[in-house]
């Protein structure tokens, strides 16, 4: 059990700075999301630089062949309309069996495909199970996370699964913002949200709140409370810009 944690970790991105505790996730129950995230950035007046959206799910407790993998990663190159030439690579070795897609479709769009079977235990108890990530990534000028939202969640029906979906965009203000006014902005934020913070991180010039949202659709609950907003803030000396991420129901990519 621990193996497959620790691969399923992998597969869902970097989460190790997030700030709200990961056991016990359970998904609410959906309700309608009021605000997109895109009119947060343009509430607080910065440069909207990328949108993420990730989606995952267990296939089945089956150890599926390269050959299968193949033909569902295929299916979804397909489905995203990747152009020809897209990236593919198989591998197999230490119980795992992995096909990973990466190309761009019309759109301009990034997408990032991951197929997965895991040998969850070894010797007598050996068990299996079979999951598929899909990354997307969206720098276009006017991103639409309602509209690649709904593109990922009509692959997985495609597919007969529900899928567990994160949301995160990605702005940016000009120059060095000081770790108190970082705090600021972020409590103006959820005060636009009309949010609660549940945790927060505030460390080495990085800001991470934790919170939940009436107005931002269904989230999870972790430690018995709900969440369905993390927002986080960092300066970048190279770059000369203090980013912020927005994530629905959390950040689900490095920051």
């Amino acid at each position: 059990m621990g193996c497959k944690k620790v691969l399923l970790a992998v597969m869902i991105m970097c989460l190790t700075l997030l700030p709200v505790g990961m056991q016990g996730w359970a998904i609410q129950e959906p309700f309608q999301e009021l605000i997109s995230i895109e009119q947060v950035l343009d509430f607080l007046g910065c440069n909207t630089e990328y949108l993420n959206v990730n989606g995952w799910c267990v296939l089945n407790e089956n150890y599926m062949s390269i050959i299968d993998l193949k033909s569902l990663a295929s299916k979804a190159a397909e489905f995203f309309g990747l152009e020809k030439g897209y990236d593919l690579f198989s591998s197999q070795g230490n119980g795992i069996r992995q096909v990973s897609i990466r190309g761009v479709n019309k759109g301009g769009q990034v997408i990032s495909i991951v197929c997965q079977s895991i040998q969850t235990l070894a010797d007598k108890n050996q068990g299996h199970e079979s999951y598929i990530v899909v990354d997307i990534v969206d720098s276009t000028q006017k991103v639409n996370s309602r509209a690649v939202k709904a593109l990922l969640k009509g692959f997985f029906d495609t597919i007969g699964v529900n899928p567990t979906i994160t949301v995160t965009l990605v702005g940016s203000f000009k120059g060095q913002i000081e770790p108190s006014n970082m705090q600021s902005i972020c409590s103006s934020m959820l005060g636009y949200l009309k949010a609660r913070a549940i945790e927060g991180l505030h460390e080495e010039g990085l800001v991470s709140i934790s919170g939940y949202s009436p107005a931002l659709g269904e989230g999870i609950v972790s430690g018995g409370r709900p969440v369905n907003l993390q927002v986080a803030m960092r300066y970048n000396s190279y770059k000369d810009r203090t980013y912020i991420w927005v994530g629905t129901p959390i950040i689900s990519i490095e920051y």
